[in-house]
């Protein structure tokens, strides 16, 4: 538990350092620190029952194939939740249960999209109606098992002044999807508040870590910086 409680104060603590360096590879860094971590966004997205499966990154394929490259998913063995486009990495992960109407089959429930802007980038409302899209178009793609309900976030640096926050999305009065902008400050902030404000107790954990060493850190790949030489032999 303790474990696992260090580990997210210093997730939190990576996204604070490298969100505002402009230095920063945010791709590389920024990007999968935010989209392994779902808890950021609700506990209710604490569970590892969000995966992605063949239905799923089919109806990816056919949504995003306009943006998607060819080395899209090279990778999809390692993440096949992650799907790199041109402006943005989008995380698309669901949860599947069994039909009340058909119990001896399963279909997809729930389905969340988290997509991380790149550069420090503004929300607006063009970001926001894309995020909509996407949300209708896996509803009418009829790749998904199931009717299942959709919550998209759109992460980036801040939200340009006049932009709708949240939008909903119903069919004949039923909410089936919605659409959120958020900052990494709010996240970071919001994600704070449920671990109980630790970051004030003990501020100084991570203060003299740079945000590279804890992306490495919490994506457990080798840091130089964390290496330590061997002492000197005597002769």
């Amino acid at each position: 538990m303790l474990d696992e409680i260090d580990h997210r104060l210093a997730v939190l603590a990576a996204i604070d350092k490298l969100s505002g360096d402009e230095a920063t590879d945010e791709l590389h860094t920024l990007h999968p620190l935010v989209t392994q971590a779902r808890w950021l966004f609700g506990p209710e997205f604490d569970s590892s029952e969000y995966s992605s499966n063949v239905s799923l990154r089919t109806a990816v394929e056919k949504i995003f194939k306009k943006r998607l490259s060819a080395e899209a998913f090279t990778n999809h063995k390692q993440r096949p939740d992650i799907v790199v486009l041109g402006d943005a990495t989008c995380s698309i992960v669901g949860t599947e249960g069994f039909d009340p109407a058909e119990p001896t089959l399963t279909r997809i429930q729930n389905v969340l999209i988290i997509e991380v802007k790149k550069g420090k980038s503004a929300i607006g409302r063009d970001e926001m109606t894309q995020a909509d899209g996407y949300v209708q178009d896996f509803l009418g793609s009829g790749a998904l098992d199931g009717t299942p309900m959709f919550r998209a976030f759109v992460v980036g640096h801040e939200i340009a002044a006049k932009t709708t926050r949240e939008k909903e999305l119903k069919e004949e009065g039923v909410l089936r999807g919605r659409v959120q902008a958020v900052t990494y400050g709010q996240i970071t902030r919001s994600a704070h508040q449920r671990l109980f404000r630790l970051k004030e107790r003990i501020p100084a954990r991570y203060e003299d870590v740079s945000g590279a060493d804890l992306s490495a850190k919490v994506m457990q790949t080798a840091s130089q910086a964390l290496l330590a030489l061997p002492a000197p032999v005597p002769d």
